[in-house]
């Protein structure tokens, strides 16, 4: 069957033109270990099209290709425009209509990870990102596959996987200046007793508002930055040298050996001195 030729059904209010339903079927080992799809396609569609639902058991991504699709989860109201991606947890109340023409691609799709990367993206951007180069060669791959007779499931989850962890990467291009100017004055200043007032300080800004700005783009909390720093840093000391962990906590800013190596024990379960001996010798 060519699914290019397929024609709206008469119930379905406002389908101009549709590509798809392409169908998948995956295994028990994909259900299991992979992210898999259920069903996706390209629709091109106009008033009155509208899908409202209560709950459904998959979650959806869908990318605007033209036009704009408004969508509503739960409480929350959006219109998403050309070249953005919607996420949407179906299980939860939700729907999606169209004003005037517009053309998106989407798919259903689960996996046993895909709740978490949800929960976390959805926290920090709601359910609509905008859409970089990578992820739309992403959706037209998922798209081609599934046309196929037999789309290949570890692809399939490959590339819904690159989907996800391209939306949690922050984009370089779109952070403020004032978070890029903290990052390179901890790179700089990691060894000396820097508090995150200072840091706010060097950039004229209060510490609180400071500190949600910079979460909010890298997320994590300055402290939290400052830390990793600090013990990736003295990781390379425990490695290349012969420094003591004395001095490599006072070379990394650490306020004493005691704090050092509690801190790098509740990172990575051993002391400095037990991962230099091993990593040392292995």
């Amino acid at each position: 069957m060519d699914y290019h030729e397929l024609k709206p059904r008469k119930n379905e209010s406002g389908i101009l033109h549709r590509e798809g339903i392409y169908f998948h079927s995956p295994s028990d080992f994909a259900k299991e270990n992979l992210y898999y799809i259920h069903f996706g396609g390209t629709y091109t569609c106009t008033f009155p099209y509208r899908i409202n639902r209560e709950h459904y058991h998959t979650f959806l991504l869908a990318r605007i290709l033209e036009g704009e699709l408004h969508v509503r989860f739960k409480d929350y109201t959006t219109c998403a425009g050309e070249g953005s991606i919607v996420f949407l947890d179906c299980k939860q109340v939700h729907g999606y209509w169209a004003k005037s023409p517009v053309t998106f691609q989407w798919f259903h799709f689960d996996g046993c990870s895909v709740q978490g990367y949800f929960d976390y993206l959805t926290d920090q951007h709601n359910i609509c990102f905008p859409g970089r180069h990578e992820l739309f060669l992403s959706f037209d791959s998922i798209l081609e596959e599934l046309k196929t007779d037999h789309g290949n499931e570890h692809r399939l989850s490959f590339l819904i996987h690159s989907i996800l962890g391209l939306l949690a990467v922050v984009d370089k291009r779109k952070e403020p200046p004032a978070v890029t100017d903290a990052i390179r004055y901890m790179e700089t200043h990691y060894r000396d007793n820097i508090s995150i007032e200072d840091i706010a300080g060097q950039l004229a800004l209060n510490p609180r508002y400071f500190s949600k700005l910079f979460k909010k783009h890298t997320d994590s909390s300055p402290h939290q930055y400052l830390l990793a720093l600090r013990l990736r840093r003295a990781k390379s000391l425990l490695l290349e040298t012969s420094l003591s962990v004395q001095q490599i906590s006072e070379e990394c800013g650490f306020t004493s050996s005691t704090h050092f190596i509690r801190a790098f024990k509740q990172e990575n379960d051993i002391t400095p001195q037990k991962y230099r001996s091993l990593i040392v010798n292995f």
